[in-house]
């Protein structure tokens, strides 16, 4: 167990909260309750679960040296990051798309428009 790395992983998390979802605290469980009506029930649970089982490993190694709960953590770390990681709509690509493909159209169609008058 690498208590460095719990430590990183939860600031992470909490940096993300911070960036995208404008959530205000000093601890992740604060951020989380912030913030928390932008989540559904399962990203707030498992936000929160991360944040008892950091404070459990942090708070006495000896204790709670678990490796069980160590990769419970780092499991649900990733879930929610990957959940939690602001991903570009289908609209955002849809109009990137669109606009790509009007632009070429527009080029092609004035070139086909003045082809005769470009002279090499």
């Amino acid at each position: 167990m690498d208590i460095k790395q719990v430590i990183e992983r939860s600031h992470r998390l909490e940096d993300l909260l911070r960036q995208h979802y404008h959530a205000k605290g000093t601890d992740l469980t604060q951020l989380v309750d912030s913030c928390d009506n932008r989540f559904s029930d399962d990203i707030s649970n498992k936000l929160n679960r991360i944040s008892l089982i950091r404070q459990q490993l942090t708070a006495d190694d000896s204790l709670i040296s678990d490796a069980n709960d160590y990769q419970l953590f780092m499991d649900l770390c990733a879930e929610c990051e990957v959940e939690l990681m602001p991903r570009s709509s289908r609209l955002v690509w849809g109009v990137a798309v669109l606009l790509l493909g009007g632009i070429t159209l527009a080029a092609l169609g004035f070139y086909f428009y003045h082809w005769q008058h470009i002279t090499l």
